[in-house]
C-alpha cells in the first residue's frame, strides 16, 4: 500500500511538471531551428531605392552615389568652393558663406553664398535631391561641369530654383565656342518659399533634358551642349543665407538589352 501512494504521488509530480518540460522542448527546438537558418547569399545585392518621381527618359539602373548624411563627416566626393562652410547636422548637409575676411579679400567667387560641387563623373544619369532655402538665399542651381575651364569646356547645363524668377532649364556657356552664350531653354513661373523643403529629379540623356519637381511642374527641352561629359555636379546658390540638402541619388540609366 505504502508503494502504491508513492507511485500515485510520482504520477501527479510528474503531471504538473510535463507543461513546463514541454515548453522548455519546444523553444529549445525553436532555437536551434533560427541557428540553423542558412547564411544570406553575399552574392544577393540589396536592391536600390528607386526615384520617388518615376523618371521618363530612361529607367534607372545602377545606384552610382547615394547620401543620406547619416554620418557626421562630409563624404570625400563633395567639395566646398570659394572657402564657404559645411557641415552636417540633424542627417543634413548644411552650407553657409565664408566668413566675411574672406568676401572682402575678393571681388570674384568671394563665397558670399554657400557653393559646393559633388565630384561623381556621368555622362548620361538620373539626379535626384531634396533642398530647403533659409534666412536671405533667394535661388538655388543644380547643374553639370565638364571638366575645369581650363580643361575642359566649363558649365554644361542646369536647373534653377528661384523665389522671383520661378524654375529654368539652362544651356550653359561652352567655354571653347567663341561667342557662346547662356541660353535659357525653359521655364516655368512656380516660386519656391524659405523654409520649405522640396524635392526633384533631374534626367540628363543625350541632348534630353527632364526636370521633375515633386507636387510642382515638370520641365523638358533638348540643346547638344547636353550632350557633353560631365566631371561633376554644380551647386551653387544665390542670396545670402543658408541651404539644406538631402537624400541625394544618383542613377545611371539601366542598360537595355
Amino acid at each position: 500500500m505504502k508503494w502504491m501512494q508513492q507511485f500515485k504521488v510520482w504520477v501527479f509530480g510528474l503531471m504538473m511538471l510535463a507543461p513546463t518540460l514541454l515548453a522548455t522542448s519546444l523553444a529549445a527546438q525553436s532555437t536551434k531551428t533560427q541557428d540553423s537558418k542558412p547564411d544570406q547569399d553575399p552574392t544577393q545585392q540589396e536592391v536600390p531605392a528607386q526615384p520617388l518621381i518615376v523618371p521618363v527618359l530612361m529607367k534607372p539602373g545602377k545606384l552610382v552615389f547615394s547620401d543620406s548624411f547619416k554620418e557626421s563627416t562630409l563624404r570625400p566626393q563633395w567639395t566646398p568652393l570659394h572657402q564657404t562652410r559645411w557641415n552636417v547636422i540633424n542627417g543634413m548637409l548644411h552650407g553657409i558663406p565664408a566668413t566675411e575676411e574672406f568676401q572682402k579679400s575678393r571681388t570674384k567667387h568671394n563665397g558670399g553664398t554657400p557653393s559646393s560641387k559633388l565630384e561623381v563623373p556621368v555622362t548620361d544619369c538620373i539626379l535626384q535631391m531634396s533642398f530647403k532655402l533659409t534666412g536671405k538665399m533667394n535661388g538655388a542651381h543644380f547643374g553639370f561641369n565638364d571638366g575645369t575651364f581650363q580643361s575642359g569646356t566649363g558649365h554644361v547645363g542646369r536647373v534653377t530654383f528661384h523665389k522671383r524668377d520661378g524654375i529654368s532649364l539652362i544651356k550653359d556657356k561652352n567655354t571653347k565656342l567663341e561667342n557662346d552664350q547662356v541660353e535659357v531653354l525653359k521655364s516655368d513661373p512656380f516660386k519656391i518659399q524659405s523654409d520649405h523643403w522640396y524635392t526633384f529629379v533631374l534626367e540628363v540623356k543625350g541632348e534630353k533634358m527632364v526636370m521633375q519637381l515633386k507636387d510642382g511642374p515638370t520641365l523638358k527641352t533638348r540643346h547638344e551642349r547636353f550632350r557633353a561629359p560631365k566631371s561633376w555636379i554644380n551647386l551653387p546658390t544665390r542670396g545670402g543665407g543658408e541651404i539644406f540638402y538631402d537624400d541625394v541619388r544618383i542613377w545611371a540609366p539601366l542598360k537595355e538589352e
